[in-house]
């Protein structure tokens, strides 16, 4: 049997929403995977129109709970050692409950679009 982390899972059906997003089809959005422990999950890493600034946001099942959580810290690289989280494990900007997919593709299209354009 082959199975995924349910992490993943919640990511990947964000990323399948975005991905078919056109007003999101012109900004450059980096993905990636990382694993903290049971916390797995995808980056988004999305430059500012205008100069360098980067904002990387993540997407994970928090390990206390089944909650989808959106976080999110500036100029992250995936080299560091540092996981992209704003904090401690309950600092983060948006959590949603299980298998809210589609409550979490909306906020972080608001999030990918504020930072991008602002």
């Amino acid at each position: 049997m082959i199975t995924i982390a349910q992490g993943l899972i919640n990511s990947m059906e964000v990323l399948r929403l975005l991905q078919n997003d056109e007003d999101l089809k012109d900004i450059d959005v980096h993905i990636e995977c990382f694993v903290n422990c049971r916390e797995c999950g995808l980056t988004f890493t999305v430059r500012k129109k205008e100069g360098n600034n980067r904002k990387t946001f993540c997407i994970y099942e928090h390990r206390n709970s089944d909650e989808i959580i959106i976080n999110g810290i500036d100029n992250w690289s995936s080299f560091s050692e540092d996981l992209p989280y704003m904090g401690d494990k309950w600092t983060y900007l948006a959590n949603f409950g299980y298998g809210e997919f589609y409550k979490v593709y909306e906020k972080l299209k608001e999030l990918i679009l504020n930072f991008y354009n602002n």
